[in-house]
């Protein structure tokens, strides 16, 4: 009985696909493609975490109102204590100091202003912590959601763009360009060890032009960096002659690439660059808070 080697099955076309991607020199695929994830997978992330935030952000919106309403109380508030004061003040000089029932009524006005504007500013200091740190929970959720939105443009984009080419590989086109490439390259590689600038740094003289004759004449190194030059001048001169034809097609942004614009009461995009001092910020805020809400509270609609 004879041992056997198991039969290795042969690479599906998109296995072979991959492959020559993963060997690329010059392609890289972005990091996303190696965490596994699909596109859909990523949506209905973008989904949830975009849930999270608009919730965020309307409690923001919502607080922030209120918190500008009460500053204008604040200010009418005090616009009036200060009239009624001027106001008693004038009547009691004029009357020589009677305590005329003028006078006692602006004072009991100013009186009512006074406590009400004390209330207000209490509140406020009351939300002004509660806000900052509403906003800044807002913040780190549309950078989540910015993070998770740019994994899913970033995928998509390259999705489409292999399936194009793989598309693009079956067309009549594509094969008469394949059929003329190994001549160009050759041109090019031929080019290369005619350069006088280029071979001159390695130390040959080639006003000859012997072209890739002079290989036997190079050492190992030379060999490598001449090999290195040529694939680069080849394959940049093939993308270039590509580039040249592609047409200038604008793409459409989807909905799910698309992030709400920011509103005014939200944090700026750089406000916060620091993770640390984006901890200590909200440690601060927490120890001057009344109440600091559960997160699964804060997330719920």
């Amino acid at each position: 009985m004879t041992d056997q080697t198991p039969a290795t099955p042969k690479a599906t076309e998109q296995e072979r696909h991959t492959m020559q991607i993963d060997n690329m020199r010059y392609f890289k695929a972005p990091e996303v493609v190696d965490l596994g994830v699909s596109e859909a997978k990523l949506e209905a992330q973008i989904e949830r975490e975009r849930a999270a935030y608009m919730v965020r952000r309307s409690k923001l919106e919502s607080a922030s109102s209120r918190l500008n309403k009460l500053r204008k109380t604040l200010t009418a508030l005090n616009e009036q204590s200060e009239a009624s004061d001027k106001a008693w003040r004038l009547d009691f000089v004029k009357g020589f100091g009677e305590q005329s029932k003028s006078v006692r009524e602006q004072l009991k006005q100013k009186g009512k202003w006074s406590v009400e504007a004390e209330q207000t500013q209490e509140m406020i200091a009351m939300l002004e912590p509660q806000l900052e740190w509403l906003q800044m929970h807002t913040h780190a959720a549309r950078k989540v959601l910015q993070k998770t939105v740019t994994l899913w443009c970033e995928l998509s984009s390259h999705n489409a763009l292999i399936n194009s080419l793989k598309e693009l590989s079956t067309t009549d086109g594509i094969a008469a360009l394949s059929a003329e490439v190994p001549t160009l390259f050759k041109r090019i590689k031929e080019d290369t060890y005619n350069d006088d600038l280029f071979m001159v740094g390695l130390g040959f003289d080639v006003s000859f032009k012997r072209g890739s004759a002079i290989a036997s004449q190079l050492s190992r190194e030379d060999t490598i960096q001449v090999n290195h030059e040529i694939r680069d001048r080849q394959y940049s001169a093939l993308g270039e002659l590509v580039a040249s034809i592609l047409p200038k097609v604008r793409k459409v942004v989807t909905p799910t690439a698309q992030l709400p614009e920011r509103l005014s009461c939200e944090a700026d995009a750089n406000e916060y660059p620091s993770t640390f001092g984006f901890s200590r910020r909200l440690k601060e805020l927490e120890a001057l808070m009344e109440y600091v809400p559960n997160l699964e509270d804060l997330d719920a609609a």
